[in-house]
């Protein structure tokens, strides 16, 4: 993101973007099995000294679960525990992880909570997506906002 900002500026295209930083986003595949990670990882977390709640939740990446090629996913959402602001996020499981990891890191950036993001709407598909009632990152915040609520 850093070198496209430079480069729009170097070519005078009028490009605005505030500069909030950058946070660590990643995906990888390994074999049949995607991991993807965004923001801070619990370690770090603690070693910050961040006063956090952890979401998890796991499902089938499409519904029904019996349908062919369908991949188990586990999800961990990290929250701060006095804002409900979302600090970072793991997911384990099949292809739709890698896109997965992109809407939690949009929601890093923008600062959005466990009430926003167990609320979010989705667009649900039995061949495409988990089921919209139990989509991953609504239940694991839902989790979370269990455990900030207590």
């Amino acid at each position: 993101m850093e070198a496209k900002v430079a480069a729009t500026n170097l070519y005078g295209i009028k490009f605005v973007r505030e500069n909030r930083g950058t946070i660590s986003a990643f995906s990888t595949k390994v074999f049949n099995k995607t991991f993807a990670a965004a923001g801070l990882t619990e370690r770090r977390a603690k070693e910050e000294g961040f006063d956090y709640v952890i979401g998890r939740f796991a499902t089938m990446d499409k519904h029904p679960g019996s349908l062919p090629n369908t991949s188990k996913i586990e999800l961990k959402l990290m929250f701060s525990k006095t804002s409900g602001v979302l600090i970072g996020a793991q997911v384990v499981g099949g292809e739709s992880v890698g896109e997965m990891i992109n809407i939690l890191s949009l929601a890093i950036q923008k600062g959005l909570t466990a009430n926003e993001l167990n609320t979010f709407q989705v667009a649900t598909h039995p061949l495409l997506t988990s089921s919209p009632i139990a989509y991953p990152i609504n239940a694991a915040s839902l989790d979370a906002l269990t455990k900030i609520n207590r």
